[in-house]
């Protein structure tokens, strides 16, 4: 639990300092890598399943399609429309004995594309789609809403656990995670509205110069509507990356993460919040 806890400081605090520093692209890197790493990882899993994936030509899809949608708006699913493209053309390379296997990884390959780079880079398009960006004052309103999203996603892991470890008795889903219990789930719920709630009130009311809104509105009681949303997706997305895990047999991703696991672990409940977050944007829209 301390290393666990140390990990996640340090994990949020080089984050956090590299966001605050450079605002949009620096979230946008850090994203880039974390979702990189995710989706190698979860190769991995699917490797371990029977389902080998094109691992080369999948991982440079994904380290290509954030960055080349963040600086040129409207072209995510471009990239991830050409990468799909040169990748299943490649199989014209290969001799004969070989054609066969490699047609075979691009179910999976387009699978981890779909799963994890796509989905997250929905968190690029938040921040173009609320055309406020950030100076050297304050945050822009998109990259705000994206750390809420994160934010309100992670508590509900957070809350879960620490109210699970302290109340848990009722398993939520046994067969999948038997760590988690009904009560831990109605205790991150509630974790992730009020937090939801919380960041937009002490913006408002104590650091109204720290974010840009520009037409945009965000009050306390949407936060914690929203917030709510966002947690469940949260917490299926985490459910759907423990389901991969365990049919692989595997408690953890990997173990680049002392405490936490592997990246998987980390982004599990984002991947499902970031289109969510995308959504509930458009529905605050001015």
């Amino acid at each position: 639990m301390i290393l666990r806890f140390l990990s996640t400081t340090i994990l949020w605090g080089a984050m956090g300092g590299i966001t605050y520093t450079m605002k949009e692209t620096g979230a946008m890197w850090v994203l880039n890598i974390c979702a990189t790493l995710t989706l190698f990882e979860t190769y991995t899993i699917l490797g371990r399943l029977g389902y080998a994936a094109n691992r080369l030509s999948g991982l440079i899809t994904c380290a290509c399609m954030l960055p080349i949608s963040f600086f040129f708006p409207g072209t995510g699913t471009d990239v991830l429309a050409v990468g799909a493209l040169l990748t299943s053309s490649a199989c014209v390379l290969f001799s004969q004995g070989q054609r066969g296997m490699y047609v075979k990884r691009l179910m999976p390959t387009f699978f981890g594309l779909l799963y994890v780079p796509f989905l997250l880079h929905y968190f690029v398009l938040i921040i173009q789609a609320s055309e406020v960006t950030s100076d050297s004052q304050n945050l822009g309103f998109g990259l705000f809403f994206c750390l809420w999203v994160v934010i309100v996603a992670k508590f509900s892991d957070i809350g879960a656990l620490l109210v699970g470890k302290a109340i848990g008795r009722t398993k939520m889903a046994p067969s999948i995670s038997p760590g988690k219990t009904i009560e831990g789930l109605i205790g991150g719920l509630a974790f992730s509205s009020g937090l939801g709630a919380l960041l937009p009130w002490l913006v408002i009311n104590y650091s109204p110069d720290l974010i840009n809104f520009g037409n945009w509105t965000f009050s306390p009681y949407q936060g914690a509507f929203w917030g709510l949303l966002i947690a469940i997706t949260s917490v299926i997305g985490d459910l759907i990356a423990s389901v991969l895990k365990r049919l692989a047999g595997m408690k953890d991703s990997g173990g680049a993460i002392p405490g936490i696991g592997g990246l998987l672990d980390l982004t599990d409940s984002l991947i499902l919040a970031a289109p969510t977050g995308y959504f509930v944007l458009l529905t605050l829209g001015p």
